[in-house]
Order: structure tokens, then sequence, then C-alpha cells
């Protein structure tokens, strides 16, 4: 379990540094505490939100290209315990390989070791740019939007605002985006 209060205090502690960190890896809850500490005035939702942007984007981009280079063998042999996530995102990938290029990153458990097997797969590199920049402002933006709304609301005990309702119903989207990726998932 996360504790939200270590969270909370790694990201004032660090600022960008922790978005840097929590964006190069499965960082939702990063994003979303360095959103909420920016409404708060700690640190700057827009840079929040280029660097978070940046650095999911590079990331993936960088491991997507090492994939296509040098495949996956390498990592598996060095961490076996991959393999089953190695198997599952690449019959995902088989079965559906745009709406996974765009998914995967919001995928828990599968996030880091996607873009690899996507690469490996041979996947064009420019379709793999392309998705993964429109996923990764995506991410983006969904992250710094909840985290910034939801503190805004919180602190300030507006929820029956406008902005209050948007983060409501796309809180309630992601959340039903969730549950039909899972089921989808399920199926294959």
């Amino acid at each position: 379990m996360i504790d939200a209060g270590a969270v909370t205090s790694f990201v004032k502690d660090w600022g960008y540094i922790a978005v840097l960190v929590g964006s190069l890896f499965e960082g939702e809850v990063i994003l979303i505490t360095a959103s909420a500490l920016a409404a708060m005035g700690y640190l700057d939702i827009t840079k929040v939100f280029i660097l978070s942007l940046c650095t999911t984007v590079f990331t993936d981009q960088f491991l997507f290209f090492l994939g296509y280079k040098l495949g996956t063998d390498w990592i598996i042999r060095r961490l076996p315990r991959l393999s089953v996530a190695h198997e599952k995102v690449f019959k995902l990938l088989n079965k559906m390989d745009i709406f996974f290029i765009f998914a995967f990153r919001f995928i828990y458990g599968i996030r880091t070791i996607s873009p690899l097997i996507i690469g490996s797969a041979k996947i064009k590199p420019r379709r793999f740019v392309i998705f993964n920049a429109f996923s990764g402002l995506c991410w983006a933006s969904v992250g710094c939007f909840i985290g910034y709304v939801g503190a805004d609301v919180v602190v300030d005990g507006k929820f029956d605002s406008m902005p209050a309702m948007l983060a409501i119903a796309i809180l309630l989207g992601i959340i039903f985006a969730v549950i039909f990726l899972i089921r989808k998932l399920r199926n294959y």
C-alpha cells in the first residue's frame, strides 16, 4: 500500500526531481500529488505538466528503440519474472496494436516493459512515435487535471463548482475506461 504522507513529503522535498523520477516509471501517484501541490502553490503546474509529458514520452521512446534494436531476450534472461508480462503484452499487442500502444501507459504493472516489447515486435517506429506522444499527452493532462482540480476542490471545499463536476466526470470516465480495458484484456 502507498503511504500518502510519504509520497507527499517526497514530492515536497524533491519537487521537480520527484516528478522526473515518477514519470520515468509508473508514477501516476507522484504526478497527481505534484499537481495537487501545484494547486496549493508549492510547484508550478505548467512545469509539472511539461516535465511529466516530456519525461514519459522520451523514456518510452528510448525503451521502444532499445527493444527495436536489441529485442527483449537480454532483459528476460536477467529478469526471468518478466517473461509472464512479456507473453501477456505480446499477445495483446498482436490482437490490438494501436489500442495497446495508446493504452499501455495506463496499465499498472506492464507499463515499463511494454515499450521494449512493442519495439521488439518491430512495430513501425513512426506509428509508435505518434501514438506514444498522444498517449503521453493524455496521461500528463489527465494526471495534472485530476491532481490540480482535486486539490483545489478539497482545499476550497467547492464540490459543486464547474471544475469539480468536470473532475468528477473525468474520474468516472477513467473508471469506466479502466473497467472496459480490464474486460477487454481478460478476453485475450
